[in-house]
């Protein structure tokens, strides 16, 4: 495995090579473009996803929300629809956002569940696929 067992890596963008030096991530080169990743969701959104995960050295878990497992798919399209993460947080679109999952009503934090995974599983993929951003990672002002 590419070094996976040899990197820890934080969502700051920063890894410990095997020597414990601190090393800046860069983003990879998009798997598919938006249009495609948006489109299929077997092949090129769940295929390319796993991949960017596995080449960004992080872990991927799909999660689980009022007893089921979240669509990531689902969560991507509709928050890119809306303009992508920044503009959802900065438009306080997450409720919007989360309606199309029809969540019970005992799941009150939903906007905040929501926002929670997209950061730690979807932010940075969205950075290569949508905003097609290219070199070290990008955090966001107040993610």
């Amino acid at each position: 495995m590419e070094g996976a067992a040899s990197k820890a890596t934080s969502s700051s963008g920063k890894a410990k090579g095997r020597n414990g030096v601190v090393e800046k991530k860069e983003y990879p080169d998009p798997l598919a473009s938006h249009q495609e990743v948006v489109k299929d969701p077997i092949f090129f959104f769940w295929d390319t996803l796993r991949r960017f995960n596995f080449k960004m050295g992080t872990k991927f878990m799909i999660p689980v929300i009022g007893g089921k497992e979240l669509d990531l798919h689902v969560l991507y399209v509709e928050a890119t629809k809306r303009g992508g993460y920044e503009k959802v947080v900065a438009e306080k679109k997450w409720r919007e956002v989360g309606s199309v999952f029809r969540f019970s009503t005992t799941t009150t934090s939903a906007s905040f569940v929501l926002r929670k995974h997209y950061f730690s599983l979807l932010y940075h993929y969205e950075q290569v696929h949508f905003v097609k951003m290219k070199g070290p990672l990008h955090t966001p002002t107040g993610s």
